[in-house]
């Protein structure tokens, strides 16, 4: 009995003693510094925000940056801080500003929120007016469409991997295939753009962009990439890519290097799913996957200018098949022709405003 009493007032000591001990490195631990926000914060491209900072006196010093880039230092800040953000710095899409210091007794602490700076255009609403009907392959799973000259090529994919994809010659009127090179089955086909006498198609998975001679289709060479790919177009300088996000990669044609990248938002929120590209009059159009909207992009801010609902296309051209997805310019007339995944269908487009 003796024995159990001993134990028990040598915990209840040690107790006594670790509890507080505890105690006291759990209140040392408790951040000298935070944003006075919560988390995902929005503002509108143009705006000039000011961010809350609050202290508890303990702090030392404190850097604040924004996107990595230092935008302010305190040095024994008061209690209560703000600190201005002129939006109009930067480019619209998400960011990360971050806290980082050391309280008095040299201690590191850091407090991260997200900040997301949202579009200042309110989409146009736009529609399709279909102009002529033309037949196309329903065995083509259409993963992008593009014009050189007169000449329509498409670029497919393989759902079934049984080595469907390709790069083909299409004939506009008839919807026939002809000269074509196929891929094998470890590679699923994604969209397709020409510059020169070039044809660069992405591949979904195997972060490999393919190059063509587009007039005997022989492959050149590959480039490699990170990302997913999924659309691809050309301003006729340099390339422009979807990785399936928000995100549009500019890219250097002769190395496939990335030159900067764009994020697509509205004035609401960011525009996920971008799939097929076309560049049109100085403006990138956008396939959504899984919507019947095609986005109106502004290359240079990722500023969406205008939404089109091609709900008519679908709802007449879809029959068995997919998704919308497919859009091809044909500068010399000023027509745009769309069509979708397996569908026997390929449009002729107008554009209302």
């Amino acid at each position: 009995m003796k024995k159990i009493l001993v134990i028990v007032l040598v915990i209840g000591l040690l107790g006594s003693y670790l509890v507080p001990m505890f105690m006291k490195d759990s209140a040392n631990t408790e951040a000298p510094f935070q944003f006075g926000f919560s988390d995902n914060l929005a503002i509108k491209y143009g705006d000039v925000v000011s961010i809350p900072v609050e202290t508890n006196g303990e702090a030392k010093n404190v850097t604040i940056t924004f996107g990595g880039k230092v935008i302010q230092k305190f040095a024994q800040p008061k209690e209560k801080l703000s600190i201005l953000l002129d939006s109009k710095k930067y480019q619209i899409g998400a960011y990360e500003i971050e806290m980082h210091g050391v309280d008095q007794q040299g201690q590191y602490f850091t407090e991260i929120r997200n900040v997301r700076i949202l579009s200042d255009v309110t989409p146009e609403k736009w529609k399709l007016e279909i102009v002529r009907r033309l037949p196309h392959n329903e065995s083509s799973f259409t993963q992008g469409l593009a014009f050189s000259g007169d000449q329509l090529y498409e670029g497919t994919g393989d759902p079934n991997q049984t080595g469907a994809s390709l790069v083909a010659k299409v004939n506009l009127n008839t919807g026939e295939i002809g000269q074509k090179i196929g891929l094998d089955a470890t590679r699923f086909g994604e969209g397709i753009t020409i510059l020169g006498d070039q044809i660069f198609q992405l591949t979904w998975l195997n972060h490999k962009c393919l190059v063509y001679n587009k007039e005997s289709l022989e492959l050149l060479k590959e480039f490699d990439y990170s990302t997913e790919g999924w659309g691809i177009c050309t301003d006729g300088k340099v390339l422009f890519m979807s990785d399936g996000s928000e995100r549009i990669y500019v890219r250097n044609p002769k190395n496939f290097d990335i030159i900067k990248t764009i994020e697509v938002y509205t004035n609401e929120f960011a525009i996920p799913r971008l799939n097929e590209l076309e560049f049109v009059n100085g403006l990138i159009y956008a396939n959504i996957w899984t919507s019947n909207e095609i986005a109106v992009i502004d290359p240079l801010s990722g500023k969406v200018l205008a939404l089109i609902d091609a709900t008519n296309l679908v709802n007449e051209g879809k029959g068995n098949g997919e998704v919308l997805n497919g859009i091809a310019y044909h500068a010399k007339s000023n027509k745009m022709y769309m069509t979708g995944k397996f569908w026997p269908t390929m449009f002729e487009v107008k554009v209302l405003k």
